[in-house]
């Protein structure tokens, strides 16, 4: 979870601070399960990873599946982001979801390049829901390949930092983003 001053930050506004996504209590484990699973490979495969050997964040993560040409499948969605989003959408493509053009181009370009890279990636981006609810949402996208070269299957961790205690049903659902504010990252990764 975000540091105290990080949300401290959050509260006042200030959205561009530093995040340490390896202290995080979701992105941390998911990068750290990542890396063993991995071993002396570039990349570990679908079939090492099992989900429930980190059932405590189990609620937070996200398959995709990168579809030929450009497109991206959701295979899993935890029930921490369905519950932001205020629904589940397994099984859905990203460009079917109601996020508005700007979004789904953006996240289709980071999952892209976690795609073409086969590298670990860290997105921080700012919204502000219909409500006026000002929030950030916290990911790394992990690949995985069946061959060590092509990316098959992108495993993701979703984390939320909210401005104010608010209802988080379905918030990001309506929510926009704000990408000039955003904050993206390759993942340095050892070997």
């Amino acid at each position: 979870m975000a540091s105290l001053q990080s949300l401290e930050r959050v509260l006042r506004g200030d959205f561009r601070v530093a995040y340490d996504y390896r202290s995080d209590t979701v992105h941390g484990c998911v990068l750290t399960y990542w890396e063993t699973r991995r071993g002396a490979r570039h990349m570990p495969a679908r079939r090492d990873m099992d989900p429930t050997d980190i059932p405590r964040v189990l609620p937070h993560l996200q398959l995709i599946e990168p579809v030929p040409p450009d497109r991206f499948r959701y295979r899993l969605v935890g029930t921490a982001i369905v519950q932001t989003f205020g629904h589940d959408y397994t099984g859905r493509f990203l460009d079917e979801l109601s996020l508005g053009s700007e979004r789904i181009n953006f996240f289709a370009s980071k999952l892209g390049t976690v795609r073409d890279s086969g590298r670990p990636l860290f997105v921080r981006t700012q919204y502000i829901s219909a409500k006026g609810v000002h929030f950030m949402a916290n990911r790394l996208y992990v690949p995985l390949s069946e061959n060590d070269r092509d990316v098959n299957m992108i495993l993701g961790s979703l984390t939320f930092e909210f401005s104010r205690a608010t209802t988080r049903d379905g918030v990001l659902g309506s929510a926009q983003l704000d990408a000039s504010i955003s904050e993206v990252e390759f993942v340095e990764i050892a070997g």
